[in-house]
């Protein structure tokens, strides 16, 4: 049992492992691996739940180390998931705000569970007895509110604390490096000044966000050399169109789930149309 235990185990991790080398969209990818550990932690829970461990330690050791390494990936998975679906695609001052916020809820997490946290992170193990073996419900510790929605037989006091606490390190390191992301785009694109113009953009806005973005990919304007924001810049003037979102537009292109060059696949066609039809004259 031992041995199909830590298979399971090995087995999802090199998966997850291999997943998240590759990963690059929050939005496509952590569901992909939400419904792996899901399904790994269903096959885990028939072994374990009518399980007795030989040793007190190996059930501590599952518990405090084994369940939480992976399970703490699952609450980071749908955590970040669920962060990205709902964040903001206004301005860069709202996103942050909203950001800050979801670091307060770890910020509180840590306070509320300080004494555990400290036990934990000291590497103690006087407590563990109490903490990591199935059945002591009678140790009250601040228990999470959910804490008897869960299988006894598959959880202990303390096993979710420890994989939220892993989850919420990772989640504070994917968090920052976003705010991060956030004041670079702040200082790259400052607000732009709008003449007086007499053309002005008349199809979506996420048009004219693709051309902008493809241009610039391609190096099509002075050698490549002209950056994004100035080619913004001259976009805007030309055709009289706030720009200042364009980086949000451009994740929320990003974030379509069939064709993400829409307005270029439009243009091909328009061309081609235009082309056929002078064929045919």
């Amino acid at each position: 049992m031992k041995t199909k235990i830590e298979n399971i185990i090995n087995e999802l991790e090199e998966v997850i492992q291999a997943k998240e080398l590759k990963f690059v969209d929050v939005l496509v990818e952590s569901p992909i691996i939400i419904k792996l550990l899901e399904s790994g932690f269903e096959k885990l829970k028939l072994l374990i739940s009518d399980f007795c461990f030989e040793e007190k330690s190996d059930e501590i050791l599952f518990f405090k180390v084994l369940k939480p390494k992976l399970f703490s990936k699952l609450v980071y998975h749908q955590k970040i998931y669920y962060i990205e679906l709902k964040r903001p695609i206004a301005g860069y001052q709202t996103q942050r705000i909203y950001l800050e916020q979801e670091l307060e809820q770890i910020n509180l997490f840590c306070i509320k569970n300080a004494d555990f946290i400290q036990y934990y992170r000291s590497g103690k193990t006087l407590m563990d007895e109490h903490y990591f073996l199935r059945g002591k419900k009678d140790i009250d510790l601040n228990l999470e509110s959910f804490y008897f929605e869960r299988d006894p037989k598959f959880s202990t006091s303390f096993d979710f604390k420890v994989s939220k606490l892993l989850a919420n390190d990772m989640l504070a390191a994917h968090i920052n490096c976003e705010l991060s992301k956030l004041k670079q785009i702040e200082n790259d694109f400052e607000p732009l000044v709008y003449p007086v113009s007499e053309e002005s953009w008349t199809d979506k806005k996420t048009g004219i966000v693709e051309l902008i973005y493809a241009i610039h990919e391609e190096g099509s304007v002075n050698f490549g050399k002209t950056n994004l924001k100035k080619l913004a810049s001259m976009f805007s003037k030309m055709f009289k169109v706030n720009l200042n979102d364009m980086y949000n537009v451009f994740l929320e292109i990003r974030s379509r789930k069939t064709d993400r060059t829409e307005y270029l696949s439009r243009l091909i066609e328009a061309l081609k149309r235009r082309m056929d039809d002078a064929d045919g004259k």
